[in-house]
């Protein structure tokens, strides 16, 4: 049986921008050294990485990929009747397959890879897709969180979340974990210069799990 890798559900990696992956690093290496390690990982795709830097570069490289995968704009397909392997927009979910853990073992920046490539100033059609649920999708699929998409006017925007009897302060600009271990998490907000589901306040339940709640107050 062949070693599947990270990149092996993506069959169009040489179509990725090598600028578009230096754009997501903090200390980006010279582009010749990207290209080069993007060309390594079409050919390799089971390596592993043993440095943080390369681990940096594979979430890049991840990045651009399911942006490549994702649902394109003016192709239906996808979004709504739910055969795309990472994102189902209907039912707003982010499926992120177990197996990448493989490869990338830190939970969180996992996600924030699936949010920045999804979620980061999407476009919305509706009030709904201020609200999505994480999973991990193998055999059986297990739901491990929410992402919160508060909705701010200006950058003086905030939101007071309150989260199992404590509160917290989400400014714009922001990306927040609050644990979140149960399966399902009553949860209040109230927003200044900004809304959530179309509301500046309310209460609701959502997904909990092993990685918690996201808010992500990045968007304008």
């Amino acid at each position: 049986m062949p070693i599947l890798g990270l990149f092996d559900s993506f069959d169009n990696l040489d179509a990725i921008s090598v600028e578009n992956i230096a754009a997501w690093l903090k200390n980006p290496p010279q582009l010749i050294q990207v290209e080069n390690y993007l060309a390594n990982k079409i050919l390799y795709p089971q390596t592993l990485s043993v440095t943080q830097s390369d681990m940096d570069i594979d979430l890049a490289i991840l990045r651009e990929a399911l942006k490549l995968n994702g649902p394109q704009a003016g192709n239906k397909t996808n979004s709504f009747l739910g055969d795309n392997p990472f994102i189902n927009v209907t039912l707003r979910k982010i499926l992120i397959p177990v197996k990448f853990l493989d490869f990338i073992p830190d939970l969180t920046k996992l996600v924030w890879a699936f949010i920045d490539a999804f979620l980061l100033n999407r476009e919305k059609t509706d009030w709904f897709q201020d609200l999505w649920t994480i999973v991990l999708t193998d055999d059986t699929d297990e739901a491990v969180g929410s992402v919160v998409l508060p909705q701010f006017e200006s950058n003086k925007g905030e939101m007071l979340l309150a989260v199992l009897n404590k509160s917290f302060k989400i400014l714009h600009g922001s990306l927040t974990i609050i644990p979140c271990p149960k399966n399902r998490c009553q949860i209040a907000y109230q927003l200044k210069n900004g809304h959530c589901l179309g509301k500046n306040e309310a209460a609701l339940e959502v997904y909990g799990g092993r990685l918690g709640l996201i808010i992500d107050g990045r968007n304008l």
